[in-house]
């Protein structure tokens, strides 16, 4: 209660400077779901490597975002205060000031199509955001959830052309508010988005770090590929991240994830995707454990007007081991769960 109290303390001057002044934006989401894990999990969590609608057998509030934007000719600010799942779960290490932040960034241009912008934003890597309303599938891809949502830096961004943009980040690690205690590297990433053809769009993002603490070095290097096409009624969605990281014991680690997503508009209300993904972590680099899993889900969505989504998703996993805990301390190979989200954005 303390936290959604600060909340909106916080949020009330930048909505009186938001009505006062052309130059400024207010905007918000919210979604609220139940999801039902058939596993049952006493403790009401869905699995470890899920950060988003993480409650089993709740009414939940994945995510509560209001965001106040400026913007002249030469410089421009965000500022996005939120609560709910997804605070809570990807920024459960940061101190509780930054726990309320989705966004704080200041901008400048420096040339023509040139930006710079220093805060905590929206990362360079993947094709979803923690905004559910703008991702095709009602949950996150484990590429998702499993990469960094934010980063801390600072960003260069270039629009070379209409269909062509760069981006360079520094940034203070991997998803990162504050660096670790004993970790003084710098974050390095880089991004390029294409778009050829109306409705095609090809990306590439990558990030470089050491993730170990001194004066251990543990050199993380990512890669992060996707393509998308939605020509018409369909869209399809490639994706596919590669990692390597070396460890204290000069070992090199790798992990390997892809996902694949078919969409299909069902007249001006109704939209139905498929999603089929595999995420493999042996060397539990990005996972809380060793493992290699698999999954499908399919959602329906339902827009009850252009701002008010509805959506009920089944989602299956499949593990290479047991690594899914039932009642009485067993374990399964496999985990289910249906969730229903309510969104709207204004």
């Amino acid at each position: 209660m303390r936290k959604v109290l600060l909340f909106l303390f916080l949020l009330s001057p930048l909505l009186s400077v938001a009505q006062e002044h052309g130059k400024f934006t207010f905007s918000g989401y919210l979604e609220t779901y139940y999801s039902y894990d058939f596993n049952q999990p006493a403790d009401h969590l869905r699995p470890e490597f899920l950060y988003n609608f993480k409650r089993h057998n709740e009414f939940s509030v994945n995510l509560a975002l209001l965001q106040a934007s400026y913007q002249e000719d030469n410089t421009r600010a965000t500022l996005g205060l939120m609560v709910g799942n997804y605070a809570q779960f990807n920024l459960a290490d940061e101190p509780q000031w930054a726990q309320l932040v989705y966004e704080a960034s200041v901008g400048f241009k420096l040339l023509d199509k040139l930006w710079l912008d220093i805060g905590i934003m929206p990362s360079h890597i993947g094709f979803e955001s923690a905004i559910g309303a703008d991702c095709w599938h009602l949950s996150r891809s484990l590429l998702a959830e499993n990469s960094p949502y934010f980063l801390t830096g600072a960003r260069l961004s270039y629009a070379w052309s209409e269909g062509l943009d760069f981006t360079l980040w520094a940034t203070n690690g991997w998803q990162n508010v504050q660096r670790q205690s004993r970790n003084q590297g710098i974050g390095l990433g880089f991004a390029a988005n294409y778009r050829p053809v109306s409705n095609l769009e090809i990306h590439y993002a990558n990030y470089y770090g050491n993730e170990g603490v001194n004066p251990a070095s543990e050199l993380r290097f990512f890669n992060n590929f996707y393509t998308q096409y939605s020509p018409g009624k369909w869209g399809v969605t490639i994706g596919f991240d590669y990692g390597v990281q070396s460890s204290v014991f000069s070992q090199i680690n790798h992990w390997i994830g892809i996902t694949a997503s078919l969409r299909r508009d069902l007249g001006e209300k109704f939209k139905l995707a498929g999603r089929a993904e595999y995420y493999t972590d042996q060397q539990a680099i990005i996972l809380d454990q060793g493992m290699g899993i698999s999954g499908l889900s399919t959602n329906l969505d339902y827009a009850i007007n252009p701002r008010g989504l509805v959506r009920i998703e089944l989602r299956q996993f499949f593990g290479d081991d047991s690594y899914f805990e039932l009642p009485g301390a067993k374990f399964s190979y496999g985990n289910t769960a249906l969730t229903t989200s309510f969104s709207i954005s204004f």
